[in-house]
């Protein structure tokens, strides 16, 4: 277990990361929940090459592919859908790595600083596209054309039905 100032250090350098991929994002004009998804299943995969150093290698790489598909399914669901499926991904993935790696079993082949950095990594980017997605509702909201009415003699006109 770390002590707090080696958790906000680590966790800063996961947020860090994050704004790295924030620039990354505005700058390639990539929509951000789509350069989420791709973060998302790449951060899951790292698990696997931790599993593999573990001591029973071949129960925890099984274990770790599956939460690579169930967080891929959501990856690949807002890639084709909502972008709030990223986000229930990030947060999901932010809660099962602090709940599996930092207390649970998984602490034995995963490191301590990397777990904390890829939460605080984790919940910048869902806080990101959650704000952006909304944002993006907003914009279009107010970039909406308004309701034209009728002209009052267009409305009276004969033979209108």
């Amino acid at each position: 277990m770390l002590d707090t100032v080696e958790i906000a250090l680590f966790a800063g350098l996961g947020v860090l990361f994050a704004i790295g991929l924030i620039v990354l994002s505005r700058w390639s004009k990539t929509r951000p929940a789509l350069l989420a998804a791709y973060a998302l299943i790449a951060v899951c995969f790292l698990y696997v090459g931790f599993a593999i150093r573990a001591e029973n290698y071949e129960m925890w790489i099984g274990f770790e592919m599956t939460a690579v598909a169930f967080f891929g399914t959501l990856a690949g669901m807002s890639i084709v859908g909502s972008p709030w499926f990223v986000v229930a991904g990030f947060a999901l993935h932010a809660a099962w790595t602090l709940y599996e790696h930092y207390v649970g079993a998984g602490q034995a082949f995963a490191p301590a600083p990397f777990v904390v950095a890829t939460v605080g990594f984790d919940v910048a980017v869902a806080l990101y596209v959650a704000y952006m997605t909304l944002r993006g509702k907003q914009a279009d909201a107010a970039g909406a054309a308004p309701a034209r009415k009728l002209a009052a003699r267009s409305q009276n006109r004969k033979g209108a039905a």
